[in-house]
């Protein structure tokens, strides 16, 4: 009995925000084709007032075949709808899951979904559980300061959804690996509304509950570097070789980013997907969005073995490895 990756959906708000549409808010002298050419980002999806990160987490959810489901429940979020209780709990309740099984929130920054589906998988060769459910959900742009051209271009919403699932056949998860590159260094982070720095009157008055990137230089060369050498490791430990993969699956963090991995791997643009100018940074939602849209597109196909990688702020780094069984 293997555990599969059994299906995979994904969520985005309706609400489609273009490139000019922030530069009139910002009354910026500059061009949407610009914004296009140095960030690779034509539009993104942010959620609308009355909306959270559960109702993404929900839609998301509601996408995949979950009738009688009856296991535990994983949300990857910096976004949740409140510090207590967690959105998991609400998630749960409101896809009317049975059953008393955990409904756990993760915080792995943008390798959060993959470091909640190390904790389901763990979690189904421990028990006699059957199945589980990994949802990574984030409203970035309700933490932007909207007038910071740093972040404002970069950012969107949305939600995935993953079901993991124990049944016969050779499509199975083969190994999935978490860690953390402990730092001091916050390159990404919202200073205040933590115990280490509470809300306040002045830092709200000077954003400090926002989204703050210090260094997207640095970002961008801790990215690649880390990544690459983390794959290579882990290829060689297992004693894989990556020509034994169809697709790498990414974190979005930008397609720049991506493209230097590859680069430095020597693998092709044609073995990946990269959404990053539709759709944004949407943090642990991004890596499972490609992938769902990915599949949904017939680019990954039976049979293909696929790795999926992210890296996130707190340098988090998630890696995962399948082959894909199709609906």
């Amino acid at each position: 009995m293997n555990i599969a990756l059994k299906s995979c959906s994904f969520y985005v708000p309706e609400n489609i925000v273009d490139n000019q549409f922030i530069i009139d808010l910002n009354s910026l002298k500059m061009k949407a084709s610009w914004v296009e050419k140095r960030i690779g980002i034509t539009h993104r999806h942010w959620a609308s007032e009355d909306q959270a990160a559960s109702d993404l987490a929900t839609e998301a959810a509601k996408k995949l075949n979950l009738k009688d489901f009856n296991g535990s429940l994983w949300v990857s979020t910096i976004s949740q709808d409140f510090y207590t209780p967690s959105t998991a709990s609400l998630v749960k309740k409101r896809l009317g899951i049975e059953g008393n099984a955990p409904a756990i929130d993760l915080n792995g920054a943008c390798a959060g979904q993959i470091f909640a589906l190390d904790c389901a998988y763990r979690r189904l060769l421990a028990s006699d559980e059957k199945e589980a459910l990994v949802i990574a959900t984030e409203l970035r742009s309700k933490f932007l300061n909207k007038h910071d051209r740093r972040t404002v271009f970069l950012f969107g919403d949305g939600a995935s959804a993953i079901h993991l699932k124990k049944e016969e056949g050779d499509h199975s998860l083969h190994w999935v690996e978490s860690l953390t590159i402990p730092s001091d260094q916050y390159d990404i982070f919202i200073p205040a509304g933590g115990s280490r720095e509470p809300l306040t009157a002045q830092s709200i008055e000077e954003h400090k509950n926002k989204i703050t990137m210090n260094d997207g230089v640095g970002i961008f060369e801790k990215t690649t570097e880390s990544l690459v050498e983390v794959i290579n490791k882990l290829i060689h430990e297992k004693n894989e070789s990556l020509s034994d993969y169809a697709y790498f699956m990414f974190h979005q963090g930008n397609g720049a980013i991506i493209r230097k991995i590859l680069e430095n791997l020597n693998l092709s643009e044609e073995q990946t997907h990269i959404n990053f100018n539709k759709f944004g940074n949407t943090s642990s939602a991004s890596m499972g969005i490609a992938l769902a849209e990915a599949i949904e597109l017939g680019k990954i196909k039976k049979g293909d073995k696929v790795m999926c990688l992210a890296m996130g702020a707190g340098y988090h780094i998630g890696v995962m490895s399948f082959t894909w069984g199709g609906h």
